[in-house]
């Protein structure tokens, strides 16, 4: 039956255009159904939907119609393409607001932005400190290619 299956990722059309396969739209799919789950739909109706009487704060995240709360359509918010591309160097296109202004950029400039973006997206103070502590002593150091 319709509204029992979700299709999030690679396997998902999306009608004005194809996602690109990247990491960032995997982590905004994923986010994106973890709200939507974590309120309690009925899925035996064609489209997600539950009692409208039900006030939570997941109401900024769907549509209310007369009888049923139903879930929005995910929507990906474009936020530009890092890649390290190794000594020191990397590639930048950073977007604003999706069909906004385009900024690119190449170098030590841009591989600073990736390790500052790198570093915010860790889930804890601890692997920000340990993670630049071995990109501090990587440095200082070089790196350690011995194996065992």
């Amino acid at each position: 039956p319709r509204g029992e299956v979700f299709a999030l990722g690679d396997c998902a059309a999306y009608p004005p255009r194809p996602l690109p396969a990247t990491a960032q739209v995997a982590a905004q799919q994923g986010e994106f159904l973890a709200r939507l789950l974590r309120v309690p739909y009925d899925l035996a109706t064609p489209v997600p939907s539950r009692p409208a009487t039900a006030k939570t704060p997941a109401e900024l995240f769907c549509n209310a119609t007369d009888l049923a709360v139903m879930a929005r359509g995910f929507q990906f918010l474009d936020l530009g393409i890092l890649t390290y591309l190794g000594d020191s160097k990397a590639l930048a296109q950073v977007s604003f607001g999706g069909e906004g202004p385009t900024v690119k950029g190449a170098g030590r400039v841009a591989f600073a932005l990736w390790r500052s973006v790198y570093l915010a997206k860790q889930m804890s103070l601890r692997n920000r400190l340990l993670i630049a502590g071995d990109w501090l002593r990587a440095r200082v150091f070089g790196r350690d290619i011995t194996r065992f």
